[in-house]
């Protein structure tokens, strides 16, 4: 997010460094060369995550019109993702609103028969490189180095395997919390000074509250108190209000 010469907020995304793209690259390899290693020896605590469902899909699916993507109709959301570009700000905006339209990742430890899955990686994967920030990794570490050695898995870690996925869940729970919240604020901020004006949107869900919608230029994804709406439709919104304070933004439909 940057200050503008009015004064006002603008929130862009800034291109990954070259540096960032190789260490991102190297922590990917590593984790998955781990998580093959730990599963080849019946041990270990893998990443998981379930494929979004069709609800999810249809959602993006809007998403991404709304961003004037162009998804193909026989393109699964793995293949279309191959294709974005994280430096382009509107593919940006997409990946993230995939992030946010699953049930998310969680943790499992090894089970006989059992082979862990990861859709977004399409592949068999754990955490390993981030030991200082995250608790889980420091007892996959230790049992890839027991296994890398020819050495038996302590039973502390394989007994902790069994505990850290409630423990992560709720880390990670806190942590998607305080996400929500830094991107309320950005939109709020961003957004607090345009009181009063028309933004083009398109419906991506429906409930008994009224629609919920993705602005069409702005990386905003808010809700409307408009009935009689299906997803996929273009509506015009007014801005009525953006608190930073309360990092709430209300909209009403104007067309």
């Amino acid at each position: 997010m940057r200050r503008l010469d009015s004064g006002d907020f603008e929130l862009s995304y800034r291109p990954r460094l070259l540096s960032e793209d190789r260490n991102a690259a190297l922590s990917l390899a590593c984790n998955l060369a781990v998580a093959d290693a730990l599963l080849a020896h019946h041990t270990g605590l893998f990443r998981v995550m379930a494929p979004p469902d069709e609800h999810a899909i249809r959602r993006l699916r809007f998403t991404a019109r709304a961003f004037g993507l162009t998804w193909p109709e026989a393109e699964t959301l793995g293949q279309f993702q191959k294709n974005l570009d994280p430096a382009d700000p509107r593919e940006a905006a997409f990946m993230l609103a995939v992030r946010r339209a699953g049930a998310g990742a969680s943790y499992a430890p090894y089970r006989p028969g059992f082979k862990p899955w990861h859709v977004a990686m399409a592949a068999t994967y754990a955490h390993a490189t981030a030991p200082l920030r995250r608790l889980a990794d420091r007892y996959v570490v230790r049992a890839a180095l027991a296994t890398a050695n020819g050495t038996d898995v302590p039973d502390v870690v394989t007994q902790a395997f069994e505990r850290l996925p409630s423990i992560m869940a709720h880390a990670d729970a806190l942590g998607g919390q305080v996400e929500r919240a830094v991107l309320d604020l950005a939109e709020a901020v961003m957004l607090q000074a345009s009181d009063g004006q028309v933004y083009s949107a398109v419906v991506t869900d429906t409930d008994d509250r009224g629609a919920r919608m993705q602005l069409c230029d702005q990386p905003v994804v808010a809700r409307v108190a408009a009935h009689g709406l299906q997803p996929g439709d273009p509506i015009s919104v007014r801005l009525v209000s953006a608190d930073a304070e309360k990092r709430l933004v209300q909209f009403e439909r104007v067309a």
